[in-house]
This record gives C-alpha cells, structure tokens and sequence, in this order.
C-alpha cells in the first residue's frame, strides 16, 4: 500500500539516498555532493507554514519525495525540488500524486504559482508536468545541461 506523508527526521538519509539514485539512473553521472547540500540547506531554512516534505512510502519502504521550498525570490511562488520516484515506481501515479499533494499544499499555503526545473534528461517527467498544467517558460545551461524552467499558477 502507498502511503504519502510528511518527512520523519530518520527519512532524511533515505530520502537523500533515493534522490542520488535517482539522478544517477537518469542523468548517468554522481551528484551526491549537490544533492546532500541542497536537502541539508532545505532542512535547515524549513518553515512549517512555508514548506513541505513529503514521502511516498510503500511496504515502509521510500520510493518517492517531493519538497516545496519558500526559497524562490517571488513572495508568492515556491519552488517544486527533488521530486522523484523510485524506477520501480513510475507510470502508476505515484509521482503524479506528490505533484498534486505538492500544488494541494502551496495553494493552502497562500501561493499564487510554484515553479519547477528539469534537465531535459527527465523527458518523462516533462511531459507529466505539462499534462498537469505547468508552462515551459525559460530554458538555461548547468554544468553542460539544457535545464528547463515551468511555472504553474494556482
């Protein structure tokens, strides 16, 4: 049984180490550095109003997260980060579901938007954010990836 939950503190390694899976499935390189700094920086900044955790926990097991962080520079936009599935999970709406749970809580929250970038390497989950309502709006280089900005309004 799935379930979706807010994060536990123990979850922060598995969550962790499921995200650098993840991103080494798809973008077929280690960015275990990036990833560690970016969920510690998220942790550390947490604010229960602002931002959510969430897991999707099957058989007690991670195999999903997602993290709306107040971070960006627009006061009525947060950021969509780390959203990812386990391999195993995919194409059975798990993901899907941490995105609505993710827009569920930013518009109760009090956002007008939230935004969201993906390498282009993440083409499956492009086409998902797009069928859900996000607008492709900006395009830019990282470190030799084509990443790609969308926006959503509430």
């Amino acid at each position: 049984m799935m379930v979706y939950r807010p994060y536990k503190d123990d979850d922060v390694d598995d969550a962790i180490r499921l995200i650098i899976d993840v991103y080494r499935e798809v973008l077929g390189r280690e960015i275990n550095k990036f990833v560690r700094d970016e969920v510690y920086r998220f942790l550390e900044e947490f604010d229960e109003e602002l931002d959510l955790f969430l897991v999707a926990e099957h058989d007690s097991e991670l195999v999903g997260t997602v993290l709306m962080d107040h971070g960006n520079p627009e006061p009525d936009c947060c950021n969509m980060q780390r959203l990812v599935g386990r391999a195993d999970q995919r194409g059975h709406g798990h993901v899907r579901e941490l995105v609505t749970k993710g827009l569920e809580f930013a518009k109760e929250a009090g956002y007008k938007s939230v935004e969201l970038t993906a390498t282009r390497d993440f083409d499956f989950a492009l086409r998902m954010y797009e069928r859900m309502g996000f607008k492709h709006v900006d395009t830019y280089l990282w470190q030799e990836n084509e990443v790609l900005t969308f926006d959503r309004f509430l």
